[in-house]
Parts: structure tokens; C-alpha cells; sequence
């Protein structure tokens, strides 16, 4: 499992994506505005305001790549609304010279948190890489099934956690998400997921259970044409499940997190 490295409360998250090979002595940083009642935020770097597509970043929100200079600079999250509100200040964080990250806003606004992630900066011309990213801080564990349950994909995911990059052959795949605690309980079954070869992948689970705000976040890290999709409660996720029920499966421990994710470019969220 991929640990994270926390850099304290914050409030800031996006969805666009990009992936522009990092110039020598730079890095290329995204953020994710993953707190689902934070307001919009603009991200500053060492006083300055960064511009788009760090700028108005809202819930749901993953912002495309932009090249920061290597080394150590100060972070600032505030929100859009009023700068001299500032929920993340970071005043030491290092990004190493052609790496890739990914800063994101988790948690609801009471407790934010910012977490970073290590993207991929390499992919198999071969082969698709995907990770899963379970972000949503109310949603207990969760297994990743294929469709006819014969293989687990995912295992015991939990929040804050990332899993590594899958290797996995290109090509259709449909599954099913279950709750780790019993997997024939699988109250999501989203349609198929496209991996093409020649790319990197990370879907991100976030929001709120409770709060019914649960979203799919899918970025492209790496390689190919961006590829960006959000589907939240409101659209296939919730399809067939009551609100009442999901609640329930949550409070008997046993709820799966995410939604229907389908890599379709610029899909409207229901």
C-alpha cells in the first residue's frame, strides 16, 4: 500500500487534468479539492498567488498539472471568497526535480487534512497502470470484485490509503464494489472502465457517505490525451439504492465507497 505524506489541515480539491512532462528542475503538481463542504479555494506558492488552473478550485475539482521549481517553497490554501482566510499554510514542503504530485483536501472542513501523492511519471506502452485512491473519511473499507466475483482487484482499501499502481491489460473492465466486511454486499455496480494502453490512471473516491456527496474522481497521471470524469450520488452510483439503505449499510460497517466511473470525456455530473 502506498503511504501518504500529511502536511496538516487544508481545504482545497479539483477535477481537470493534464500531464506535461516535467522540464529539468521542475516538478509537475495537480490539486484535488476532495473536502466536501470546504469552499472554493486559490492555492498560493511561497505569497503568490497561483493562477488556473489552481484558481476557484470547488469540490470535486482536480486541477491539471503545472510545473513548480524543484526544492522547497511555503503552501497556501485560501478560500476564493476572502485570501485572509487560509485554512492550509504549509510554510516548508520539497518537490524534487521531475517528479509528478498530487496535493489534496480530505475530510470535511471541520477536520481537512492535506494528503500528498507520488504519481506515476512513467507507463508501459504495453499495458494501463491505475491506482485507487479511497478519500471518502466516512466510508468504511472496501473491496474492488470483478463482476463474477472471481478475483479481487482491490482488497481491504481504506481511508486515507492509496493502492500502487496496477499493471493491467488494456481493455474493458467490469466491476463491482463491495464492502470488505462482506462482499456480498455490493450496493455499487458501475459500468465498464476503458484503460487504454500507454497511460496511468488514478480513481479517486471522495466526499461525504453520510452527507451524500460520495464522487468518482478519474485523472489521467501520465501519458495519451487527458481524460477526466466525475460521478457523483446523483447519477448511476445511487441508481437502485435507496439513500435510507446506503446509510444503513453504513452503520452496520459494511459500504462500499466510489461510484459508477466511466472514462468519458467531459461527461455532465447528474
Amino acid at each position: 500500500m502506498r503511504r501518504l505524506m500529511f502536511i496538516g489541515p487544508v481545504a482545497l480539491l479539483l477535477l481537470a487534468l493534464g500531464s506535461p512532462v516535467a522540464a529539468a528542475g521542475t516538478a509537475q503538481v495537480r490539486v484535488l479539492h476532495a473536502s466536501p463542504d470546504a469552499p472554493a479555494v486559490d492555492v498560493y506558492l511561497d505569497g503568490a498567488k497561483v493562477g488556473a488552473p489552481l484558481a476557484s478550485l470547488a469540490f470535486g475539482d482536480l486541477s491539471g498539472y503545472v510545473p513548480v521549481p524543484a526544492g522547497t517553497h511555503a503552501v497556501k490554501v485560501c478560500t476564493a471568497a476572502d485570501a485572509s482566510v487560509c485554512p492550509i499554510d504549509v510554510p516548508s514542503i520539497s518537490f524534487a526535480a521531475g517528479k509528478k504530485y498530487t496535493i489534496a483536501a480530505t475530510n470535511a472542513l471541520e477536520s481537512i487534512e492535506a494528503k500528498v501523492l507520488d504519481d506515476v511519471t512513467s507507463v508501459d506502452t504495453a499495458r494501463a497502470r491505475v491506482r485507487v485512491v479511497h478519500f471518502s473519511a466516512d466510508t468504511p473499507a472496501v473491496d474492488v470484485l470483478t463482476q463474477d466475483s472471481s478475483g479481487k482487484v482491490v482488497e481491504n482499501l481504506a481511508y486515507p490509503n492509496a493502492t500502487d499502481y496496477l499493471s493491467l491489460a488494456p481493455g474493458s473492465y467490469d466491476l463491482k464494489v463491495c464492502a470488505a466486511a462482506d462482499n456480498a454486499v455490493c450496493p455499487l455496480d458501475p459500468g465498464a472502465l476503458q484503460l487504454q494502453a500507454d497511460h496511468a490512471y488514478t480513481v479517486f473516491a471522495i466526499g461525504s457517505l453520510a452527507g451524500r456527496t460520495l464522487t468518482a474522481v478519474v485523472g489521467a497521471d501520465a501519458a495519451g490525451l487527458p481524460v477526466t470524469a466525475t460521478i457523483g450520488m446523483g447519477g448511476d452510483a445511487g441508481r437502485g439504492l435507496a439513500p435510507s439503505t446506503l446509510l444503513a449499510v453504513l452503520a452496520a460497517g459494511a459500504l462500499a465507497f466510489a461510484g459508477t466511473v466511466r472514462l468519458v470525456r467531459d461527461r455532465a455530473r447528474r
